[in-house]
């Protein structure tokens, strides 16, 4: 496990940390998260898909961001969780976990019944995050089975899983 920054201690039921809808106009106040979280492609990529994507949910403590998380239906009934991101001075306060739970409460009220996330082969805090709220890796042969090829292929390429990626699926159901 990932140590906690000096400093910065355990979140608690008595912090005050909100989450809240993001709309497109305000997003770019969320950029250096997302330079604190990725480089290369992947910040690109996300600085891309913060300005399309139908939903970005931040955490806030007094007002300020702390983190956000990027969601897109892909198809009816079916979720896409494209990025979690901590402020580097958060990480490891339980910021992450609340941005998910707080997603997937979201989608189960929109009637999804399945969520998708990747993460790169060597991400494993991100993995373990995924993994201890219910996801398990998947794969195109499995998602293929479950909804046909065709599907399962248009599903990837909405998705955006590429090369040394690690594709995570939970049932909401």
């Amino acid at each position: 496990m990932a140590q906690r920054p000096e400093g910065v201690r355990p979140l608690t039921v008595e912090d005050s940390i909100d989450i809240v809808d993001v709309p497109p106009e305000k997003r770019p106040e969320l950029d250096q998260i997302l330079r604190e979280s990725f480089d290369g492609w992947y910040l690109m990529h996300a600085r891309k898909t913060i300005r399309e994507i139908e939903a970005v949910r931040a955490a806030t403590s007094s007002g300020a961001p702390v983190g956000l998380i990027m969601l897109k239906s892909i198809e009816p009934g079916i979720g896409y969780i494209f990025y979690v991101a901590v402020a580097r001075a958060h990480r490891g306060t339980g910021v992450a976990r609340l941005l998910l739970n707080d997603a997937l409460a979201l989608f189960r009220s929109k009637g999804v019944t399945e969520v998708f996330a990747s993460v790169e082969k060597d991400n494993l805090p991100s993995e373990k995050l995924f993994g201890a709220e219910g996801f398990d890796r998947t794969n195109l042969i499995e998602v293929s089975k479950r909804h046909g090829t065709l599907r399962a292929v248009n599903m990837y390429r909405m998705m955006v899983v590429v090369p040394g990626e690690i594709l995570l699926h939970r049932s909401l159901g």
